[in-house]
């Protein structure tokens, strides 16, 4: 007696097929598949599985074969294992990310689970058979996973993120970019929208500066600076911005990760008398009112001045008084106009 192909044997190779097109040609199987088989005025897939079915060769039923209800039935729970298995396989990809269009993908989800939803609730409201048939309850729909804010670390974004961890000294390293990913992720959705990405990095940078207390050897030898205390047992060098023989001490103090620093204007800025400066950059001590201070944040619109001070070029932001030392790697953050070593800056 030959053997016949039934059709569900069809239907997995048909599906073979077409997954042997898509690897040669380079597109989606599943949804070339489905498209053939649901997005069509034809049911390409569901007409060839008729042709199979009306060539099989037909055999007498017996007493105890099942009658055109229990076949139906049967039908439908292939149709449901198809629905099932479709929606497993998309979620999967959608997981693993190996989609090209995630919100192509998730429709196409959300299609399948309504047709297993149609199909469940035909069946509940079906007349109950002879024999009593125990129903797999439907799946729950799976959430679609939150894509992730930094899918890949790009050269740009890498080299972004080694410009604010060299503002604090600090050198890039793969655990370091792993902590910023990581650290955007646990932003929450205001947090990370009320920022630029740049922002989000000086602000990881400041977070993972080291903590360093300022030498008290350097205090006693610069005798020339007024000394003040922060209230913390720290000595800060000061700078009286009115005193053109005095310079700024070199040597920079870095605060603790949890001090408050308050956020003034350029002008405000220009105005205090006596400064020290801070790490990381654009951070100052401000001895006329005891706190810590940072100058404006940088204005993506704003225009740029080019001018050459003690023999170092710089660009100078009309803005935001924001000064970059031009560099062959990129420009830096410097400082401000009228503030610390730039005080004399007159651009």
């Amino acid at each position: 007696m030959s053997t016949m192909i039934s059709s569900k044997q069809m239907e997995t190779k048909l599906y073979n097929l077409v997954s042997a097109l898509a690897d040669n040609f380079g597109f989606d199987a599943d949804e070339a598949f489905e498209f053939a088989r649901w997005e069509t005025d034809v049911d390409h897939v569901g007409e060839i599985l008729k042709v199979v079915d009306s060539t099989s060769k037909p055999v007498a039923p017996k007493k105890d074969e099942p009658k055109k209800e229990e076949a139906a039935k049967d039908d439908s729970a292939e149709k449901i294992s198809t629905y099932r298995k479709n929606i497993d396989l998309w979620q999967r990809k959608l997981d693993e990310g190996s989609v090209k269009d995630a919100d192509k993908q998730r429709e196409k989800i959300e299609k399948e689970q309504k047709k297993l939803d149609k199909l469940l609730t035909l069946l509940k409201k079906a007349p109950a058979p002879a024999a009593k048939v125990e129903a797999k309850k439907p799946e729950p729909k799976v959430e679609a996973k939150k894509e992730k804010r930094i899918k890949r670390f790009s050269p740009v974004m890498a080299s972004q993120l080694k410009t604010a961890l060299e503002g604090v000294k600090m050198e890039m390293s793969d655990p370091l970019k792993k902590e910023f990913q990581q650290y955007i992720e646990d932003l929450t959705d205001d947090d990370f929208r009320k920022e630029s990405m740049a922002d989000h990095m000086r602000a990881f940078a400041k977070l993972k500066a080291p903590v360093e207390k300022a030498r008290a050897e350097k205090a006693a030898e610069d005798t020339s600076d007024e000394e003040v205390d922060n209230g913390a047992g720290v000595g800060f060098h000061l700078m009286k911005k009115d005193d053109s023989d005095m310079e700024e001490s070199d040597e920079e103090v870095k605060m603790e990760p949890t001090a408050t620093v308050v956020d003034v204007t350029l002008k405000e800025l220009q105005e205090i008398s006596m400064t020290a400066t801070i790490d990381p950059p654009g951070t100052f001590w401000d001895a006329d009112n005891g706190r810590f201070v940072k100058g404006p944040d940088a204005d993506d619109d704003e225009d740029f001045e080019e001018t050459t001070f003690d023999g170092v070029k710089y660009v100078v932001g009309e803005k935001t008084g924001r000064i970059y030392e031009a560099r062959d790697t990129g420009d830096v953050f410097a400082g401000f106009k009228g503030v610390g070593k730039f005080k004399k800056m007159t651009i």
